[in-house]
């Protein structure tokens, strides 16, 4: 640990990784240089390492099978660990410092092939190298859903003041229908009391027996009209189902159906058996393309017996011949090669075409089961419709039957009256009476009805309106979650551009680029609401020697400046994207077009950010900063020659 600074020393292992065969180096906080000539492999290192903290995975060693990067922090240890497995680069084990790949990528190792500097050097687009790791399209699917989540909710409250508007009305109505009911009520006692006063004239005046069976007639006359009313309504009720049914029956489209479903699971079967067979046949090819490719991949594997002791065959290894060990015969390997190529084409098709048959297989089934369901659908609603209808003519004959009884009641009350008429007795008043207070009855049994229903309704729109508080209060929640999501990403876009800005004024300053008078970047934003119509456009402002000031563009910038405005957009981004919480290194190489006062001045600009800073310079810039930081020379590196 370093007493000053409280910091790791790092110690790095390489090996068999591009052309160092095997290397072990310690690295100091803050500030090391890797010191060497081009081509010693100072780049083939710094790659090892930016791939042991999460960066792209670097290449093996052209003669090696594998190869590893192991890093050591204090006590934590993290590695990466590579092979070849059928002539493909695969990694075997890992432990990274992180998984964020793009950051080591984009932020922390600015090496040549750095996206930023690239996007810098050839004027291409920043704002997606800049942007990438964010994932803006989740923000844009949670802003569309924010959004869907805010409309609901307006309409809800809308629909709350609709209710609310409607609730004067309705309070209005059912005063007035409470008051029309107690009319209803007033009228009925009337009538039944003049019905009293008039049953007991007729009792002292009229055969009993008779008023007994005329009121008995006209109770029974009553109850079937009531029962005639209620049929009708439920009649009224189920026509109006019956046709729900029938339009949900035009609206199902039954001409998208197969006429013959068995047709798609015969189809679904013979897939399968495709399908199956060429398993198989991948199956058994597969083991004879890795083992053919396995043996030609690693010479040794050959057994003696197959081998060509040829010496022009040792310095043509494709020239070599081999006994076949399927036929027995003599070839070259090359033709082997070729033919292990051509099965293994035959072996990718076959895998194609299995993938395809895949795909057909499960929309087939998607398909089948599309189509059941819309059958069951179209039988649910048959069957719906046939028994709403048989219900309507079950209570259409009913009907019928009431009303015939309705007619046949009318004729014996008019017969008993008639008769009573006859023996001299009083007029039919009490019948006029008997039918007034049914009606009144059914008037205020109406009246009821529709005041229960108003009620109700009443009663729900305040309980509705009682939630508006709760509405509103998550509506604001959203619309607060909506804007923090939109200016998530203007937030850290104009955190970019600002500290961009103050830094390019920095080390612009400290590196003294003659005529270059200012460099800054600008955040040009479009009138959609879409996240993705940002662009960060770089200006150049120089002066002549006359000390006019103008702006030129970046194609007319030296590759030094250029190369410096990159590496300080990528540390822009650094610090944007709080990358030092997560990885606190900065990886720089290919600097070759800077001067050791330069390199110098960029270290201690960088230095100020992170916990480790790790250059590749050439050896005369090496010495020239060797009394200022730690420096390690390419010449501990075990290479290949």
């Amino acid at each position: 640990m370093d007493d000053e600074t409280g910091l790791d020393d790092l110690t790095v292992t390489v090996q068999n990784i591009g052309g160092i065969s095997e290397s072990r180096v310690t690295l100091s906080p803050r500030v090391t240089l890797l010191v060497g000539e081009n081509a010693s492999n100072k780049s083939s290192f710094l790659r090892s390492l930016s791939a042991v903290l999460g960066g792209p995975t670097p290449p093996l060693k052209s003669d090696a099978t594998s190869g590893r990067v192991d890093l050591e922090m204090g006590t934590d240890e993290y590695y990466i660990e590579l092979a070849k497995q059928n002539g493909t680069q695969v990694v075997a084990e890992e432990k990274r410092l992180t998984e964020l790949e793009d950051l080591c990528e984009l932020f922390v190792t600015l090496d040549e092939t750095n996206p930023i500097r690239q996007a810098v050097v050839n004027d291409g687009d920043l704002y997606d190298h800049l942007m990438r790791p964010i994932d803006t399209e989740s923000i844009e699917y949670e802003i569309e859903q924010l959004k869907a989540t805010k409309d609901d909710l307006s309409d809800q409250l809308s629909e709350l003041d609709r209710k609310e508007d409607r609730l004067p009305g309705l309070e209005t109505r059912a005063t007035s229908l409470r008051q029309e009911i107690e009319n209803v009520e007033s009228t009925l006692r009337k009538k039944r009391s003049t019905i009293e006063e008039l049953e007991g004239e007729q009792m002292v005046e009229t055969d009993a027996g008779a008023l007994k069976e005329l009121k008995e007639k006209r109770s029974e006359r009553e109850t079937v009209r009531n029962r005639i009313r209620t049929q009708k309504a439920a009649i009224e009720s189920l026509e109006k189902e019956s046709d729900s049914i029938e339009t949900e029956l035009n609206d199902l489209d039954l001409a998208e159906l197969p006429n013959d479903a068995d047709a798609i699971v015969d189809e679904i079967e013979q897939l399968h058996h495709q399908k199956q067979q060429l398993t198989t046949t991948i199956n058994s090819l597969s083991p004879i393309v890795e083992m053919n490719s396995q043996l030609l991949d690693d010479d040794d594997e050959i057994p003696a017996e197959m081998k060509s002791d040829d010496i022009v065959a040792e310095l043509d290894p494709d020239s070599r011949t081999i006994t076949c060990w399927t036929c027995g015969s003599s070839v070259e390997q090359s033709e082997i090669a070729e033919q292990v190529r051509v099965v293994q084409e035959i072996l990718e098709e076959k895998r194609d075409q299995r993938e395809t048959i895949t795909d057909h297989i499960q929309t087939l089934d998607e398909q089948r089961r599309q189509f059941e369901q819309q059958r069951q659908k179209h039988e649910q609603l048959q069957e719906q419709k046939r028994s709403t209808e048989a219900e309507i003519e079950r209570r259409t004959e009913q009907l019928s039957e009431l009303e015939s009884r309705q007619q046949e009641l009318k004729a014996e009350v008019e017969t008993l009256l008639d008769e009573i008429e006859e023996s001299g007795e009083q007029s039919d008043e009490l019948g006029e009476l008997y039918d007034e207070v049914s009606d009144l009855e059914y008037e205020r049994g109406q009246l009821e009805n529709e005041l229960t229903d108003i009620e109700a309704e009443i009663e729900g729109i305040e309980t509705e309106l009682s939630n508006r508080e709760s509405i509103e209060a998550q509506r604001e929640s959203v619309v607060t979650q909506l804007q923090d999501q939109r200016d998530r990403i203007e937030t850290l876009e104009r955190d970019f551009v600002t500290t961009f800005n103050e830094m390019m004024q920095q080390v612009l300053d400290r590196l003294d680029y003659e005529k270059v008078e200012r460099i800054w970047t600008e955040r040009i934003t479009s009138e959609s609401d879409s996240l993705s119509g940002t662009e960060f456009e770089l200006h150049i402002v120089r002066s002549t020697e006359k000390g006019t000031v103008f702006e030129d563009v970046i194609e007319n910038l030296s590759k030094s400046e250029r190369e410096v405005i990159g590496l300080v957009v990528a540390l822009a981004g650094y610090l944007a994207h709080d990358v030092v919480d997560e990885l606190p290194f900065i990886i720089v190489d290919a600097v070759e077009m800077l001067d050791a006062m330069r390199i110098h001045s960029l270290l201690e600009y960088f230095n100020q950010y992170t916990d480790y800073v790790i250059m590749a310079v050439l050896p005369e810039e090496g010495k020239e900063l060797e009394d200022a930081y730690s420096t390690i020379s390419t010449s501990s590196f075990g290479v290949e020659t």
